[in-house]
């Protein structure tokens, strides 16, 4: 009788411990895919997710976990494919890959949910963001997490040593005849120090200068009207022959921006573009190397049309097959990641560009950015001339990119056709595509 009683009063403590458990799991858990997994990316991934659980997730009885998932093209295909209960709440989606995820009808409008909390979601964020695919027509389905702009880093004390002054909305004429001046060659021609050097990514640099130019590069119907009308053939010619004079260095045929930053820092470069995303390393690179750093805006052929992309991930909702309280917990986690607070820590850390309004007016960042100004360049260019990369949404705008970025190769790095070779091949190019 001893044992029966032994073995009731185990079985009623093992029931009271699960109870106990399951009590404290009845949190709702939320899956967050990203593809910031290393460095500072991961470092404020990590301070996201472990502060939201720590306060409005204890409040709420939710749980975020965050799961890297690779690369954007990576994340994409993970996403596509994820089903049931590995599929993602949460998504830092690349900007380009957002179009996919609506044709699939696979996130969230979110303008239902910040009426229900009164939360103002569209009138706290800049113009572009209400521009691009799912963001017009009185819907969000996006919003900006880890977005990023070209700048232009320079060699402070070359332009100082040249008496240049390079204003923070530099033009291309401007650029040119630092570029130049800054050149170097050695007795027998070889350049020693280049003037300035430009990366391989079209869609982010080159497409921006042809827009600047009052051109498409990209039309929402499919094709590109700067191949028909000369854009296409100025923008190469003008890059091929800076590389032509010397002063111009070709981008390496990998590791591009570590190559040019080693180039920088070691004095042989003057100037080069690569994204805000990058700034902080670059600033610790350049700091420890002696290098007074310069950063101005992305160079411009028209002052009056100055156009810059935008590129990087944005944050969306998980829709299919998730409940309504799914998604409303998401949504807590989205509202989180859009504070002023979490855009400052995010800026700060990584050089990402803080995209809501309001950031601007927050004390915590005015400090920093007065302490730090060239931080504040990147928002500076999204107010005035950010345009989403994303646009127009074409389905094979990716096709095209790719077949750009091969064709610079030849031009630039190879060097072994002409840019009236290399239109007529990009023209060839699109007449396969099936927009």
């Amino acid at each position: 009788m001893k044992k029966w009683s032994a073995l009731f009063l185990t079985l009623a403590l093992l029931l009271t411990m699960t109870a106990g458990v399951l009590a404290e799991d009845n949190a709702i858990h939320i899956l967050f895919w990203h593809t910031r997994g290393s460095g500072a990316n991961y470092d404020v991934v990590t301070h996201e997710v472990e502060t939201f659980n720590a306060t409005i997730g204890a409040e709420k009885g939710i749980v975020v976990e965050e799961a890297y998932q690779g690369n954007y093209a990576q994340l994409w295909a993970n996403v596509s494919t994820a089903a049931g209960d590995t599929a993602p709440d949460v998504v830092a989606l690349g900007n380009t890959y957002v179009p996919y995820a609506l044709d699939d009808d696979m996130i969230a409008d979110m303008v239902p949910l910040a009426e229900a909390d009164g939360y103002d979601l569209t009138g706290n964020v800049m113009d572009w963001v209400l521009q691009i695919a799912g963001n017009t027509d009185g819907e969000v389905h996006s919003l900006p997490y880890i977005r990023s702009t070209p700048v232009l880093y320079y060699n402070k004390d070359i332009a100082d040593e040249l008496g240049i002054t390079i204003n923070e909305n530099i033009t291309i004429d401007e650029l040119v005849a630092f570029g130049r001046a800054a050149m170097q060659k050695d007795e027998l021609g070889n350049t020693t120090r280049y003037g300035f050097e430009l990366l391989k990514d079209f869609g982010y640099y080159n497409a921006a200068w042809i827009y600047q130019l009052g051109s498409q590069f990209l039309a929402a119907e499919g094709g590109s009207p700067a191949l028909e009308d000369g854009t296409f053939l100025k923008v190469l010619t003008d890059w091929r022959s800076w590389v032509d004079e010397g002063w111009c260095r070709p981008f390496d045929a990998s590791s591009q921006a570590d190559g040019a930053l080693q180039e920088f820092v070691g004095g042989r470069l003057a100037a080069y573009v690569n994204s805000c995303s990058a700034m902080a390393g670059i600033i610790k690179n350049a700091e420890a190397n002696n290098i007074n750093l310069g950063v101005a805006m992305f160079p411009t052929y028209n002052k009056d049309n100055h156009v810059a992309e935008i590129g990087g991930g944005n944050i969306c909702i998980m829709s299919e097959n998730k409940s309504d309280e799914q998604i409303k917990a998401a949504w807590e986690f989205v509202k989180f990641i859009m504070s002023d607070a979490e855009q400052y820590y995010n800026s700060i850390n990584t050089g990402y560009c803080p995209c809501t309004l309001s950031v601007a007016n927050d004390p915590e960042m005015s400090a920093f950015w007065d302490a730090h100004p060239f931080y504040r360049v990147p928002f500076n260019q999204l107010l005035v001339a950010g345009r989403g990369q994303e646009l127009p949404a074409l389905a094979q705008g990716q096709t095209f990119i790719q077949a750009c970025e091969d064709t610079a190769g030849m031009l630039i790095q190879a060097q072994e056709i002409t840019p009236e070779e290399a239109v007529q091949r990009l023209v060839d190019e699109e007449s396969r595509i099936i927009w």
